[in-house]
C-alpha cells in the first residue's frame, strides 16, 4: 500500500480505540516500514517474493514484543512501535499477494465489504503467491513516470503487475477492506492477552 492508505487504514480502524497520542505513534512505526532502507532485502516486511513463512514469523515476533512490553511495564512507546510494524506487514499482504483474487473467486458477487481477511483454506493454498521483485527495472517501477514503460517489460508475477497499492489497481476496494478488518483483529487480539490496565497504557488511556 502507498503510505496515504496505510495511514488511512489504521487510523480507520483503531481510531475509536487509542488516544491521538498513541495512536500517531502506531501510524508513524507502520508508514516507517516503507522507508528506502527497507525496500531492499526485506521482503518480510512486505510479504514481498512469497515471504509468506518468514512474513508470519515477523509478525508473530512483532504481536510478541508488544505483549512483553506491556506485561513487563516497559515503554508503551515501545509496544506501539512494535504494532505499528505489524500492522503494515499485515496489511501488505492483501495488496501485495493474490489472496484478494482467490477469495474473489469463491464469492464473485460479494461486495469489497464482505471479504473475509483470514480464510484458512485461501491462506494455505498451493495457487497463494505474492509479487516477485525484479530487480533492477522492479525499482524504477517505483517512479510513476516510468512505471507506463517498464511494466510492459516486467513479467505478470512481479509487484508492478500484482499490487493492489492504490485506488488505480484492480480489486484495491477489498485489499483495502481486508487490511482495515485485519487490523482490527490484530488489535482485539493484543488486548485479550493483556489485563485492562495495561491495555489502557497501551491505548494512551491510562
Amino acid at each position: 500500500m502507498k503510505e496515504k492508505y496505510h495511514r488511512a487504514i489504521t487510523r480507520e480502524a483503531l481510531h475509536l480505540h487509542f488516544g491521538p497520542v498513541a495512536l500517531a505513534e502506531v501510524v508513524h512505526a507502520n508508514v516507517g516500514q516503507d522507508a528506502i532502507r527497507y525496500q531492499f532485502g526485506h521482503d518480510h516486511f512486505h510479504y514481498d517474493n512469497n515471504a509468506f513463512r518468514a512474513g508470519d514469523a515477523y509478525v508473530a515476533e512483532q504481536r510478541r514484543l508488544v505483549i512483553e512490553t506491556l506485561k513487563m511495564n516497559g515503554l508503551p512507546s515501545v509496544a506501539r512501535a512494535a504494532f505499528g510494524r505489524l500492522t503494515h506487514t499485515v496489511q501488505d499482504f492483501y495488496a501485495h499477494s493474490n489472496y484478494v483474487t482467490l477469495w474473489r473467486e469463491q464469492y464473485p458477487a460479494a461486495t469489497p465489504q464482505e471479504i473475509e481477511p483470514s480464510v484458512p483454506e485461501i491462506l494455505t493454498s498451493p495457487r497463494l503467491s505474492s509479487g516477485r521483485i525484479y530487480a533492477p527495472l522492479e525499482y524504477l517501477s517505483f517512479f510513476p513516470f516510468l512505471a507506463p514503460a517498464l511494466l510492459p517489460l516486467l513479467p505478470r508475477d512481479s509487484h508492478a503487475w500484482m499490487n493492489k497499492d492504490d485506488p488505480l489497481r484492480p480489486d484495491f476496494e477489498y485489499a483495502y477492506s481486508a487490511a482495515v478488518k485485519r487490523t482490527q483483529h490484530e488489535f482485539e487480539q493484543i488486548c485479550l492477552a493483556l489485563s485492562a490496565a495495561q491495555c489502557a497504557v497501551f491505548l494512551g488511556k491510562a
